[in-house]
Order: C-alpha cells, then structure tokens, then sequence
C-alpha cells in the first residue's frame, strides 16, 4: 500500500509539473525581468530564407510564390531551395521561375535535412538565416517581424509563431491546440531570453552565429542551443506568422512524433555538454525530457490507483482515470467524423501524443536515430483554394476547404495508403 501511495503521488507530480508547474515557474521568473530589448522597425539587415525541401513537387510552386510576396526589400533578400536528393519535380519547378532572388541549391544524394542544410549555408554571406519549410507559408510580413529584435546586439536567434489551419480531424485539432500551448511557453520563456527549441517551419539566426549541425539532430533543436551556448539571447516573436496545415491522419502524426522525440533525446545526449548553460538544461529536464516519459508514467499512475481504491479520494480519481480513457477512445473511433468537441479530441490527442512518446523511447533505446525526415503527405494535398497567392484567408484560426467529389476522393485513396 505504501509503495503504491508512492508511486501514485510522484507520477501524478510529475504529470502536473510538466504541464502546468513548470509554466507557472516560468512566469513567476520573468516577473523579476527587468532589462528591456531593443526592436527596431528599421532594421533591415540581408537575409537568406532557405527552404529545405525533398520532392516536394506539390506545393514548392506556391511556397515560392509565397516567399517572393514576402515584404522586405528585393537587394536584402534571397530564397534558397535546398534540394536533398529530390527525384520528382521539384528542382524543375524551382527552375522554371525567372527571378534573381531564387537560388536553387540541388544535391543528388539524399543524406537527410541536417546535413542538406549544413551544405546550403555554405557560401551564404548575408547577414541572418532563416529556416523554413515547404509547407510553410509566411505572412507577408513576417521576416521583417524576425529581424527587428536583432537590432538588439544580445539576440541571437529569433523564433516565429506557427498556426495550424483547422482540417476537422480530431489529429488536426489536437495538434493546433498543442501548439497554442507551446506558443505560450515560448512567451514564457522569452521573457528569459531562452527559448529553448525554435520552430522549424519559422526561425531567424544571425549568420556568425551558426555551427555545424549534426545529422541525427534537428536543426530547430540543436542552432538554439549553439546560439545560447555563445552567450545570445533567443526570443519569440508571436507577430512573424508562419501557417502550416496540420496532419490528417493517426499513423502519420503518431510517426511524426515518434521521430521529433526520437531526435529530441538524441540531440540532448549530444549537446548535453554544450546546451548553453544549467538554466537551459532545467528548461529541456522540464519541457521535454519529463513531458516525453508520461507515456511510460501514466500505466504506473493508472495501476498504482488500483491498489488505493479504499480511499474515497483515490477512488474518485481512479473513476476520472477511467472516463478521461474512455472518452479518448470514443474521440478514436469518430476522429474523422461529424462529431467535433474538445471533449473527445483532446483526450484523444493527449493519449495518442503519450502513446507515440512509449514507443519513441523504445526506439530511442533499441539504437535507432531516425536521421531522415519522412514528410506526412496530408500536409502537402492542396486544393483549388489552397493554392495561395501569396496570402491565406483565415476566419478564426480556420480555413475553409471545398466539399468536392474529387477532394473526396483525393482524400480517400491516400487514406487507403496511409
């Protein structure tokens, strides 16, 4: 009885400190942040957007006309695709547009995005890099959104605000919500100066600043912890918008996960003694580590309640445990259907995200490293109105997609091979 009480207290702490002490730390910190930093509208510094891209035929089209939309001056900005190993379209349609700013960057071997992007920054001399994605598409304003907090000289790296557009599925809504909440711990901690992982899609670093990025590692892990370890600051700007359509279907965001997870914890053990200091490490222990092992914790939390249920207190906690399942497991079964509510769909996320954190711990284990990013196709089917020229017309934090047959369609097949 004694060793279950134990047991079920510390994993019931742990659960709680993750996602909700470890905020209210934060906060209390930054109450006693008095320096403010320099933004400087004016700032308008050479910069390379570098897109890292692997046959993404669907959509580099409209990423690139998107990125040259973006407001900031012509002579201050260049577009960098960088190809790794892309066998489809994509280097053609990179080709195919005559503007002096487009610069395609094409490598015949595939080595995974680390190192494509440790090949693409070679030779750049502009003054910032920013990192983006193929799916990304960026508000007009939003490099000038980035580069104005690097007027002030202790910044380092800037990291911009990702919004998920809403796909109806309960795997889209779960991640849109998760990254509602990252996004506020971004705040948090940029009122440190040390946001601790940059976000992939949208992320700004001073060009002096970067180093060698190791293959098994991923770049918006790792080029933080570079930029901190030499004494700069890393700050979010939530106004440098990126969009992003979030994944569809289970497998591919539970795949998803497992490799951010499986990376995550190599790039800890690899950086462990170059991570910018023992403030950043209590924020990875706290943010990351303890939040990827509730997957593990929660069957202790769950079994550990079995042997209290004597208690009344334990029991009703137990009868919580088990309705908070069940409705995960009904927002399984109607993921893709009619039915939306948050009481079923962020049940059924935090299950799924837990469940895909059990197994990357296992693989992180058994000795594999996930060196190559696997894209999630949903993310790149686009419809008539996806195709954006350059801006997105969001109504709430929701897009809206034409209800035709042949999207229906579109969509069944690939969930046939998903």
């Amino acid at each position: 009885m004694l060793l279950a009480y134990i047991i079920f207290i510390s994993a019931l702490f742990v659960v709680l400190y993750t996602y909700a002490l470890y905020p209210a730390v934060l906060f209390f910190m930054g109450l006693f942040r008095r320096s403010r930093r320099v933004v400087d509208e004016e700032y308008i510094p050479a910069v390379a957007l570098i897109i890292s891209v692997y046959n993404e035929e669907k959509v580099i089209k409209e990423k690139i006309e998107n990125s040259l939309q973006i407001d900031y001056p012509e002579d201050r900005l260049k577009i960098i695709v960088a190809s790794d190993g892309s066998t489809d379209d994509t280097n053609d349609i990179v080709r195919s547009f005559d503007d002096r700013r487009i610069i395609l960057k094409a490598f015949e071997k595939r080595e995974g995005k680390s190192a494509t992007l440790n090949k693409a920054v070679l030779g750049i001399e502009d003054d910032v890099i920013v990192f983006s994605d193929a799916n990304a598409f960026y508000e007009k304003n939003a490099i000038r959104k980035l580069v104005r907090n690097l007027a002030d000289e202790r910044v380092g790296c800037v990291v911009g605000r990702l919004i998920y557009l809403t796909n109806h599925s309960y795997v889209g809504k779960g991640e849109g919500l998760y990254w509602k909440y990252e996004s506020m711990l971004n705040r948090l901690e940029s009122k440190l100066g040390s946001v601790l992982v940059a976000t992939g899609t949208i992320f700004a670093v001073r060009r002096t600043l970067l180093g060698p990025i190791l293959k098994d590692v991923a770049n918006d892990f790792q080029l933080p912890a570079i930029v901190a370890s030499r004494g700069y600051e890393i700050v979010f700007e939530p106004d440098a918008v990126a969009y992003e359509k979030p994944t569809y279907f289970f497998k591919e965001e539970f795949n998803r996960k497992r490799r951010i997870i499986v990376r995550g914890l190599t790039g800890f053990y690899h950086l462990r003694s170059n991570f910018g200091g023992r403030f950043r490490v209590f924020q990875f222990v706290s943010r990351k580590l303890i939040r990827w092992w509730i997957g593990p914790i929660l069957p202790l939390l769950y079994v550990s309640n079995i042997f209290l249920l004597k208690n009344p207190f334990f029991l009703a906690i137990f009868v919580l445990q088990n309705v908070f399942y069940l409705l995960a497991l009904i927002g399984a079964v109607l993921r893709r259907g009619e039915v939306q509510s948050r009481l079923l769909f962020i049940p059924f996320y935090f299950v799924m995200v837990n469940t895909a954190s059990f197994a990357a711990i296992f693989t992180y284990l058994a000795g594999s490293r996930l060196t190559s990013w696997e894209k999630a196709e949903t993310t790149r089917v686009m419809t008539s109105e996806d195709r954006l020229k350059p801006e997105f017309k969001v109504i709430e934090g929701k897009k809206k997609f034409p209800d035709s047959s042949s999207q229906a369609k579109k969509v069944k097949n690939l969930e046939r091979i998903t």
